[in-house]
């Protein structure tokens, strides 16, 4: 016989004997009494969890009820944000219906967790151990084949997820631009180099852990923060470009201009690219990366667009082409001009001006350390560490990656509260770029680049303050206005 028969017992959750057929049979038999699901840790983290996906679902609401107002918001014209009730109805249409996906995809996603927390973890862990004899590298073998079929497991449903986002969603609202051959394509690609880094990196750290004693947790800090800094360079330059694109930016006077302006700050250019994201979405963004003095600023091809662009793609008139082509040897006027993108680029030198990228890089080392030290304190600590084992479904398992997924669950409270710490210092962080790039009288051009780009993305016009705090960590158009214009007026 072939396949696996597991069925849930009334209370716990356990595994009936399974068989698997390949070369003869072989048999596995857990009871009940090795395999139960089930204390008060168990219970603390359930009981946790629940009261955050309500506390979340609530906020969630709030801001629902926000988009489904139809009058704009005083506060735009305050902030000098002049939206017609058309714009403003297209916009509130699109945040509604991101709120609505998301009323099905969060308790969908929060229940098979659950699922997956109480059976099929602890499921696919004790089958993956009957595949494999025991011996030097039994570890290694059954934690890799136990994170490839969970991954797996999970797929239908985040494939569903991505796929109703991406061409229902998305397409609706006028901003998916890709295929379905490209979200195949996407889709193993991202598979293939997961299989790839995880097959190097996952026996790596079991190994670094079982083989460095007491103190593994400063070897595997160090490993972790030599992998963060080769990721810094290996994801721009080798990854990204299996997905996207990437070629010197063709706009020769905005080349110009842009050199010119990280000159002025002594930003240590190197490269400057556009990438072409238009291939995917049509949402804008610019970001720089690089180390110390090797820096380079990447543009989306989708702000370097013309403005009448999207009017192009619905396709003229015959009667007008004529006229269309008299008008193509004048220059188009583009969506974003220069001295918005200049002052859009000066925010996030901003960023560099002030070590903010430094500065998170320090915490993240510190919270890496801080987490595998607590990690062997609590999880390497004799028998109250194996019961904690027990109590989650994997018996008398001694495996680094299920101690370590277990250890990441129990801390999960104190990670929220870092989480909400870091999401009002990015928002911090986001408040002082602007700061920077007024500093530097591009005030006026930053007000409108912001405008624009919350136009184009159709950003929520009107936020609820409690899931603004909450979620975002760069604030939404109304709130980044404000104290934009305030320090403009200080700086006059």
């Amino acid at each position: 016989r072939s396949g696996i028969w597991l069925k849930p017992s009334v209370g716990c959750f356990s595994s009936i004997p399974c068989t698997l057929g390949r070369c003869g049979v072989v048999n596995v038999a857990c009871s009940m009494a090795d395999w139960a699901v089930g204390g008060p840790y168990l219970i603390a983290y359930m009981v946790f969890s629940v009261v955050v996906f309500v506390m979340e679902f609530y906020l969630d609401v709030r801001q629902y009820r926000k988009n489904c107002t139809k009058e704009v918001p005083p506060e735009l014209k305050y902030v000098g944000v002049e939206c017609n009730e058309e714009e403003f109805l297209k916009t509130q249409d699109y945040q509604k219906d991101k709120r609505l996906f998301g009323f099905v995809k969060d308790p969908l996603g929060f229940a098979w967790a659950v699922f997956n927390l109480f059976y099929t973890g602890p499921a696919l862990w004790h089958f993956s151990s009957s595949l494999f004899e025991k011996g030097d590298y039994f570890e290694y073998k059954c934690t890799l084949c136990w994170l490839f079929l969970q991954g797996w497991v999970d797929k239908p449903l985040s494939s569903a997820f991505s796929l109703y986002s991406s061409f229902v969603l998305e397409e609706k609202h006028g901003f998916n631009k890709m295929t379905l051959g490209l979200w195949i394509s996407d889709l193993a690609k991202s598979e293939l180099l997961s299989y790839f880094f995880g097959g190097l990196l996952i026996p790596l750290l079991i190994w670094v852990v079982n083989s460095t004693g007491e103190r593994f947790y400063l070897y595997a800090w160090g490993t972790c923060q030599t992998l963060i800094f080769a990721f810094m360079w290996i994801y721009p330059n080798v990854i990204q470009p299996m997905f996207n694109k990437f070629e010197e930016l063709k706009d020769e006077e905005l080349r110009k201009k842009i050199c010119n302006l990280a000159a002025e700050h002594n930003f240590p250019l190197t490269k400057l690219f556009q990438v072409d994201g238009s291939k995917r979405s049509s949402h804008s963004n610019a970001y720089f990366f690089g180390f110390w003095k090797f820096k380079r600023i990447v543009l989306f091809d989708t702000l370097l667009k013309d403005k009448d662009d999207e009017d192009t793609k619905k396709g003229a008139d015959e009667d007008k082409k004529e006229e269309d082509k008299k008008e193509s040897t004048t220059p188009k006027e583009k969506l974003y001009s220069h001295s918005e993108i200049l002052a859009v680029l000066c925010h996030e030198l901003g960023h560099w001006k002030f070590n903010h990228t430094t500065m998170m890089l320090v915490i993240s080392s510190a919270h890496i350390f801080i987490l595998f030290y607590l990690f062997g304190q609590v999880m390497y600590s004799g028998e109250s560490s194996q019961a904690i084992v027990r109590q989650f479904g994997y018996a008398e398992t001694k495996s680094v990656m299920v101690s370590l997924t277990i250890f990441m669950m129990m801390f999960e409270p104190t990670e929220k509260i870092l989480q909400l710490l870091m999401t009002l210092l990015t928002r911090r962080n986001e408040f002082q770029a602007d700061g920077f790039a007024v500093s530097c009288g591009r005030a006026r051009p930053l007000v409108t680049g912001l405008k624009t780009l919350s136009k184009a993305n159709k950003g929520d016009l009107n936020p609820d303050p409690w899931y603004s705090w909450y979620h975002h960590s760069h604030p939404p158009l109304v709130e980044r206005l404000k104290p934009i214009m305030d320090a403009a007026k200080k700086e006059k």
